[in-house]
């Protein structure tokens, strides 16, 4: 009850609206993708064919040992998931991530100390929402990304704590400091690397607290990063098309925290010598270090998105710091609620669009049915998440030979292609949106479906890129349908200033 008497009616207010906005996201969100995948048991070959429904926590225990050996190290993490996905199901997920939603707002805005005004509480909200409202409100990204910063935020502020802690305590606090490091690699490699800074810049003068913080996060940490699952899922991935070009259009997205940082800096009025001192603040020190390895992580693995999020997390606690010691525009706090009302507008809108694509698939393929497995979807529909179109289509199998072994492996094509002649030994481009193609394979006398593109606009001189083949095999990212007669892939140009046709040689 103190809490409460404590909270300011700013205070209040945020926490209400995170909790009930984030209760309705979750609650509204149709499963898909992951979240039905982790509602089956995990055997240690074969995961992408399990269709057999987790029953009890045993089965998600020995699941989850089979996962860290096939998949990632995730066993804390992934055993969460599969609690909601397998046996609690939406509302209770919905009701506890809520919780966890208000828990990471709490931990982060009274980060430092207590003393906080309504404008440092509205920004503290704000820039939160910001990072993390884009994620899909369904267990497996929310528990991987959500939770885990949680966990890693009340780490931190444990770790650089001043309190004197009982030895009863210390012992919760290596549990608790295990489990963290064991959630996330994309998390725990970052925070270890900073460890391993802030220990040679102490010289080794920790205190018992943060030495078993320290060892236990680290031990944690070993497990998952070392887990077998990493390693395989690796050289998976290696094999995947990937480009620097890809690269570098993805390193904008590390731009903004960093430059909201600098935002608050300069509109604090505080001069240059000041803000030096401050990054070399221990904390703020050990949150760079944090931050700039996890993007050298990502840059490394060659792909920056939700991986940066530790990044961006770092910055966030970086400005909290800073924000507690100096004045805050009223401009800044104006802005950012505007962004996050912005940002949350844009992610119910893509909910929405994917519920919609959820239900149609739910609907043609198991309420009414189809012989081959073959269904047909709105345009639209059928170019959002592509990855659920081409590579995540058997979650939904799975999920239906639950009832019927024998349903047929499910294949999603665009409503225009109903009427159309296709499935046939012949070579075929079809135009299926802007800069949308679903390209036919014969099977007896294929060709090769060459990609040409030309860079835009006209003042760079039309210079054309190198041109290239496109993969059909059933390992393609793009792939959709092989049959005797043909194959079948989507291939879409992301790129607005690039032209792309596809010729047929």
């Amino acid at each position: 009850m103190s809490f409460f008497k404590k909270l300011s009616l700013t205070e209040f207010i945020c926490y209400a609206v995170i909790g009930i906005l984030t209760f309705l996201a979750a609650v509204l969100s149709e499963w898909n993708d992951d979240a039905i995948a982790y509602s089956f048991f995990i055997p240690r070959y074969g995961e992408d064919t399990s269709c057999t429904p987790i029953e009890s926590l045993g089965d998600i225990w020995n699941s989850q040992i089979n996962h860290w050996f096939n998949s990632n190290g995730r066993f804390v993490i992934h055993f969460i998931v599969q609690i909601f996905c397998g046996l609690a199901g939406k509302y209770w997920f919905a009701l506890i991530n809520s919780i966890v939603w208000i828990g990471l707002f709490k931990c982060i805005v009274r980060f430092h100390n207590n003393n906080i005004s309504w404008k440092f509480t509205i920004l503290v909200s704000s820039l939160i929402l910001i990072l993390f409202f884009p994620l899909p409100f369904t267990p497996p990204f929310q528990i991987n990304y959500v939770w885990t910063a949680l966990a890693i935020s009340l780490w931190l502020k444990l770790f650089f704590s001043d309190h004197n802690i009982s030895p009863a305590i210390l012992i919760v606090l290596a549990i608790f400091s295990f489990v963290t490091g064991q959630m996330h690699e994309g998390f725990s490699i970052p925070v270890c690397g900073a460890l391993v800074y802030y220990i040679i810049y102490r010289k080794g003068h920790f205190s018992v607290k943060e030495w078993i913080l320290a060892v236990s996060f680290g031990i944690g940490s070993i497990l998952t990063i070392f887990a077998p699952g990493n390693f395989w899922r690796i050289n998976q991935e290696s094999s995947s098309e990937g480009s620097v070009l890809n690269l570098i259009e993805q390193l904008p997205s590390a731009i903004w925290f960093p430059l909201i940082f600098i935002i608050l800096v300069y509109a604090s009025g505080c001069k240059f010598k000041t803000t030096i001192k401050f990054l070399k603040y221990p904390p703020a020190a050990f949150l760079i270090v944090m931050a700039t390895l996890s993007l050298v992580f990502n840059i490394l693995i060659g792909r920056i998105g939700r991986g940066i999020i530790p990044y961006n997390l770092s910055f966030i606690l970086l400005s909290v710091l800073y924000l507690q010691k100096h004045k805050l525009s009223l401009m800044v706090t104006i802005a950012a609620p505007i962004i996050a009302i912005t940002i949350i507008s844009l992610q119910i809108s893509r909910i929405n669009t994917q519920n919609k694509k959820t239900n149609e698939i739910i609907y043609e393929y198991m309420d009414v049915g189809t012989s081959d497995g073959t269904i047909y979807i709105d345009n639209d529909l059928f170019l959002f998440n592509r990855i659920e179109t081409t590579q995540r289509r058997n979650t939904y199998t799975n999920k239906l030979r639950q009832t019927f072994p024998d349903a047929p492996f499910l294949k999603i094509y665009p409503a225009s292609m109903k009427t159309l002649e296709f499935m046939k030994d012949t070579n075929m481009v079809v135009n299926v949106g802007e800069q949308s193609w679903v390209c036919i394979q014969s099977a007896s006398h294929p060709r090769d479906f060459i990609v040409e593109k030309t860079v835009l606009p006209s003042f760079f001189g039309g210079k054309r890129m190198n041109p290239r083949i496109l993969d059909f095999s059933s390992g393609s990212e793009i792939f959709i349908d092989s049959t005797a007669d043909y194959k079948s892939i989507l291939y879409v140009n992301d790129r607005p200033y690039v032209n792309a046709e596809i010729i047929i040689r």
